[in-house]
This record gives C-alpha cells, structure tokens and sequence, in this order.
C-alpha cells in the first residue's frame, strides 16, 4: 500500500526499524539529541538556519541508510515523500469460554507424618551443633598475662613512629601545596566531527573565547554557560563570543555549525582543533578538572 509519508515520519520509522534509541541514533550521527527530536517532528524553527537543517538532514539520512538526496529535494519542494507501507500482520486469537477451561488440581495435603523424618534431622543436627559449642568454651586456653614493661616499650615505640610519620606526611603536603599546576587543555579524543578536550588546574570563572575569521559565518552552541541556549553566530558585525562556564559545572559541550576559520582559547590557553576538518556540524566536549590548590 503507497501512503505519503513526511520527512520527520520517515526518519522516525527508519530509526525504528534499526532498533536505535534517541541516544544511540545521537552517537552515531554525531547530531544532537534535541536537533533529531525537532528534525522527527518536521519542527524546523528548532534548528538554526536553512544551512543547519539541510546539513542535518543529509547527515542524519545517510547514517540511516536513507536516499539523501531525495530527502533534501523534498524539503526543498516543500512537499512529503512517497513509501510502501507493509499490511500488517494480524494475529488470530481463540477465546476460551470459562467452562472449557481446564483449572489445575489442587495439590494434595500431605499429613503430618510425612515431615517426621525432616524434623528428626533437624533435631539431630542442633544437637550436635550445641555439642560442638560446649566443647570448644570448655577446653579454650586461658589467656597468658602480659608483660606490661614489653608492652610499654611497644607503644612507646609505637607512638613516636606515628609522629615520626604524621611530621613527614606534613612536610610533602606543605611541598606539594606551594606549586600549583599550570593551566592547561589537551585533546584526548579526536575525530573529523567530534573531540573532547581536558581542562586542568583552571579555577572559576572559566572563560572560552570563540573569534571568527574575516568572511566566516559560525553557529555556535554551549551548554553550562550564559550562552543562550538558540546560540549565536559569528558574523563579520560579531565576529568574537565569551562564553563562561557555570561555576562548578564538571563538563561543557559545544556544538559548531563548521569549525573552519574559528580559533578557541580556554583563560588565554589555545584548543588545538586541527583535527576537525569536516566542513559541516562538529561537537566538541570539555571536561574541567579545577585545581583546589593554592601557593
């Protein structure tokens, strides 16, 4: 049966039928959740622009399996697509009336006999637990006296090895403490569309400045910051953004409509994004680790 079909319906049946959730279908095409949501939806004022829609529409298609190219021409048109629905297959069920039902037997009581040899076992057994008890309480050794001139000599020693420990442990801390770790950010993991970075020894507030090339046009999206949560683009009039990230926030995700002609610094330390070469959406992942000491 042909029935038609719009785009965000088709996505969704596609992703059902692979048995992919709203977070697996999220890493594997590297779109963010809420943007897939939108795009099953047909709801299009969620995402960014025309630029951004057609970019995830093609990206999320392929990564289904899907005719890219005749999803993007029908959101151009503006019209649905058309499918072959499969006739579903109807399961026969037969009633079974109240009388025809064949109930169980009920189980037959045993009398009280039959549970004699369990409790003769039973019996048996304490008893010779109880037999055990006594015999150990009754040939226990008596306790030797102690000496009380070793035993002082002992914690005497004792003690002054705990002090001997808790001045040493005392003079690393004092050691450790009075150089703080320099600043810094390191990618850990990286591909063409996603990496994710490690922000050390940095504390609040921490700032990621973003800043344009001249003739670049960037969407740019930041969770745990002030950043809104539509984003922003960076154009030639607004070419920088800070973004500060909310004190106490462990991790930031940021998303980039291209990372091509951006350059991110972290407090004045550079992110090395020279592996995202893809010319469409990237995702860049932050994790912070605070420095707690002080000099």
């Amino acid at each position: 049966m042909v029935a038609i079909k719009t785009i965000g319906q088709v996505l969704k049946e596609k992703r059902t039928q692979l048995g992919l959730g709203l977070s697996e279908a999220e890493q594997l095409t590297q779109i963010q959740k809420l943007y897939i949501v939108a795009l099953e939806t047909d709801d299009y004022q969620a995402l960014p622009g025309d630029f951004y829609i057609k970019a995830y529409l093609k990206q999320y298609a392929e990564k289904l399996g899907l005719n890219a190219e005749r999803i993007i021409q029908a959101y151009d048109e503006g019209k649905g697509i058309t499918v072959e629905d499969k006739d579903d297959i109807q399961e026969t069920y037969h009633f079974v009336k109240p009388s025809e039902r064949v109930e169980p037997e009920e189980e037959e009581q045993k009398p009280w006999q039959h549970y004699v040899p369990i409790i003769s076992l039973s019996a048996v057994a304490l008893l010779i637990l109880v037999g055990v008890v006594t015999a150990v309480i009754l040939n226990r050794p008596e306790t030797p006296d102690l000496i009380t001139n070793d035993y002082a000599y002992s914690n005497t020693a004792s003690t002054a090895k705990k002090s001997k420990s808790s001045q040493t442990a005392k003079r690393e801390t004092s050691s450790s403490s009075s150089t703080a770790a320099a600043p810094t950010v390191s990618v850990t993991q990286a591909t063409t569309t996603v990496i994710t970075a490690q922000v050390s020894n940095m504390t609040d507030p921490i700032t990621v400045s973003f800043s344009a090339a001249a003739g670049s046009r960037i969407w740019v999206g930041m969770t745990n910051s002030n950043v809104s949560a539509g984003g922003q683009i960076l154009t030639d009039g607004a070419n920088t953004l800070d973004g500060v990230i909310t004190t106490g926030a462990t991790s930031s995700v940021i998303t980039l409509g291209t990372a091509q002609g951006l350059t991110i610094t972290i407090n004045g330390t550079p992110l090395d994004l020279s592996a995202l070469t893809t010319t469409g959406a990237s995702k860049i992942t932050l994790q912070i680790d605070r420095t707690t000491t002080t000099s």
